[in-house]
């Protein structure tokens, strides 16, 4: 009965236990019957181990869940054995992904496809299989009895209860795979501002709503504090988003720092780094980055970020000569990871996941993303920002031609080439 109660769906079942030794309802043959009065008769004296006593009380209280003896008043028709074989059925099926106890021995270990009436319907019409003819908990006796409802009051509503109760289960399910939630009975974990700022890209902002559904938020202050990330960085090879958890900011300045590195990631600027210093090339983004977002109005700009109106238009590789003019003034400024480091990561800080085109990923999720948010009027972008998302939809060139480009631009010919001139 423990077992039973543990699982939030059943517990929110209504049920009684008769143990009466005179009980007339109580199976001979099996372990346990139920009425429509939300009454468990047990065989007061058949031994069984505890998962198998589990498993049959989880199907009897099933029948009373999905209805299949509902309480009402006056004079009630006893169900048919094809009826009653097809409800066992049903809760059998479904007690096969809906785990309580352990199955008794001898029952089938799969059932068919269907719905209760179209199974009693088919076997009414072509006969009972044998397999099915004892799937109830009451031996050869049925595991389902109907009784005239006496009570004063309005029937309980069996069916609606449980109903409810696994809806309930399953969202508090997916909240625990998805961090939310610590366990099934717990309190919903409170989101974070930055999740919610996450969300808010998947939910509200198509141009970055697919990226943002791919990327992964690590916020850990002993990882954030042993690279030195003061409020985040982005490693665009491994999906994550690095937080420092001990920065306070309200929810709009997280969108724009979240924005921020979305941006990084997907316009891939740790590899237009090329030859030029990371460092600085990665300050220049920053710089051209803080700018679109404050043009489009996302979120807003926390203090001490690096913004300039009037390298506004310039593209980053624009910025970054102008900056390296001034290299030692250059190494004061701060990003977002900190003073004289870059916030786009060359390495993950974690173990390598599964693979994935990073280039298609990118690319198409802001391909896709510039298409839904220009089709839903989502208002005007950076002409600069709509240039670099178009010039990522044309594929790379592929390598025999850049091989062939690099050995025409440094190999010497083997022959002179002598021209009229």
């Amino acid at each position: 009965m423990r077992l039973v109660k543990a699982n939030p769906a059943l517990a929110a079942v209504e049920f009684g236990v008769c143990r009466s030794e005179r009980c007339s309802f109580a199976p001979r043959d099996g372990l346990v019957a139920v009425d429509s009065d939300g009454d468990l008769h047990i065989h007061p004296a058949r031994i069984a181990e505890p998962a198998h006593w589990a498993w049959s009380l989880a199907h009897a209280v099933l029948h009373l869940g999905f209805g299949h003896v509902p309480a009402a008043k006056g004079e009630r028709t006893r169900p048919d054995r094809y009826d009653l074989a097809a409800r066992c059925v049903a809760v059998n099926r479904f007690l096969l992904g809906f785990t309580v106890g352990r199955t008794p021995e001898g029952l089938p270990a799969s059932y068919p496809d269907g719905d209760e009436e179209g199974l009693a319907a088919r076997w009414r019409r072509d006969g009972l299989p044998t397999a099915y003819e004892r799937c109830g908990t009451a031996g050869a006796e049925p595991d389902q009895v109907l009784l005239p409802w006496h009570g004063w009051s309005q029937p309980p509503d069996h069916q609606l209860a449980f109903a409810t109760a696994l809806t309930r289960t399953v969202s508090a399910a997916m909240d625990m795979a998805g961090g939310r939630r610590d366990s099934l009975d717990g309190e919903a974990l409170r989101k974070r501002p930055w999740q919610n700022a996450l969300d808010w890209f998947v939910s509200s902002y198509p141009l970055l709503g697919a990226i943002a559904a791919g990327i992964k938020l690590v916020a850990d202050a002993e990882l954030a504090r042993a690279h030195g990330i003061s409020v985040a960085a982005v490693n665009p090879e491994a999906g994550e988003i690095y937080l420092n958890p001990l920065r306070r900011f309200d929810d709009e300045e997280w969108r724009f720092i979240l924005g921020h590195e979305l941006l990084h990631a997907a316009l891939r600027h740790g590899d237009r780094c090329g030859t030029r210093d990371p460092y600085l090339f990665n300050v220049a983004c920053d710089y051209v980055i803080n700018g679109w977002l404050d043009e489009m109005q996302v979120g807003t700009m926390p203090e001490g970020l690096l913004h300039d109106p009037r390298l506004a238009g310039l593209s980053a590789e624009e910025v970054y000569d102008r900056l390296a003019g001034d290299p030692r003034r250059t190494r004061r400024l701060a990003t977002l990871r900190g003073k004289g480091v870059g916030d786009v990561l060359g390495a993950p800080l974690g173990p390598p996941g599964e693979y994935v085109d990073l280039d298609e990923f990118y690319r198409r999720g802001l391909c896709q993303g510039l298409d839904l948010h220009e089709r839903q009027e989502r208002g005007f972008l950076p002409g600069g920002l709509v240039e670099e998302i178009r010039a990522l939809s044309h594929p790379p060139l592929p390598w025999d031609a850049r091989l062939a480009r690099w050995f025409d631009e440094f190999v010497p010919r083997p022959e002179p080439v002598r021209s009229y001139a």
